[in-house]
């Protein structure tokens, strides 16, 4: 039987074999931010679309807005919000649809190559309930106005809230599934590219397309999985 994955509400739900799990999800599908933090008082808007799967399986999609503002000693604040769903058409009822919320701080100390990071958040679907998330890790770069490298680094916890079976039938059988605390790690690079290099070197605000790819490695008390993910956004100056 072919593998597939495919995220349920709003539980990652990993199909390898005859073999059906489920995992509880970070509460930050993607991101590829900035080296360096915006100073204080200043604000931005970021928009990405990611998708994520194992190879051959049904991709997740996600959208996600994020809100960060500079809140002075090369810190910024966040909040975000991710709204995701399965392109997958098996026989499963369950809702493919589940969104989820962060609030982050990052910090950037003596403007240097390296940042550091940590959210906590959560989510909820309807067929699967809620769960909690915690997250941390550090971003290296070389920051300067034209194309900025990013490789960086997370770990994350998440704990099902309410947790009960989820259909993950496959097409020869059915079965269900109940999630239980999931930890993992997030690996990812990219380029940032800035749209207005001599407005940056000016010192001024400007807005950034960024491009990413990653894994996302997720395990149980009793199995893991890897699934590979690509992203595109916009950081937009307010």
């Amino acid at each position: 039987m072919a593998r597939h994955a495919l995220l349920t509400v709003p539980l990652l739900v990993v199909v390898a074999a005859c073999s059906q799990r489920v995992y509880s999800p970070p509460s930050q599908t993607f991101a590829l931010g900035g080296i360096r933090s915006l100073d204080y008082g200043q604000s931005a808007l970021d928009l990405e679309v990611s998708s994520h799967s194992q190879i051959f399986d049904p991709a997740i999609v996600a959208l996600d807005g994020r809100w960060h503002t500079g809140i002075g000693d090369n810190a910024e604040a966040s909040v975000e919000g991710t709204a995701h769903r399965v392109d997958d058409n098996g026989p499963s009822m369950a809702d493919r649809t589940f969104y989820s919320g962060r609030a982050g701080l990052r910090v950037n100390p003596g403007k240097s190559g390296a940042t550091f990071f940590a959210g906590a958040g959560g989510g909820y679907a309807g067929a699967g309930g809620g769960f909690a998330s915690a997250d941390s890790g550090i971003a290296i770069g070389y920051d300067n106005c034209t194309v900025v490298p990013v490789l960086q680094g997370s770990a994350f916890i998440s704990q099902p809230l309410d947790a009960r079976p989820i259909d993950v039938s496959d097409g020869d059988s059915d079965r269900t599934d109940t999630p239980e605390r999931t930890v993992g790690v997030v690996v990812r690079g990219g380029l940032r590219f800035s749209l207005s290099p001599s407005r940056c070197r000016a010192g001024e605000q400007v807005p950034w397309l960024t491009l990413g790819f990653g894994s996302t490695t997720v395990a149980d008390t009793e199995d893991s999985a890897t699934l590979m993910g690509a992203g595109l956004g916009i950081q937009i100056p307010l």
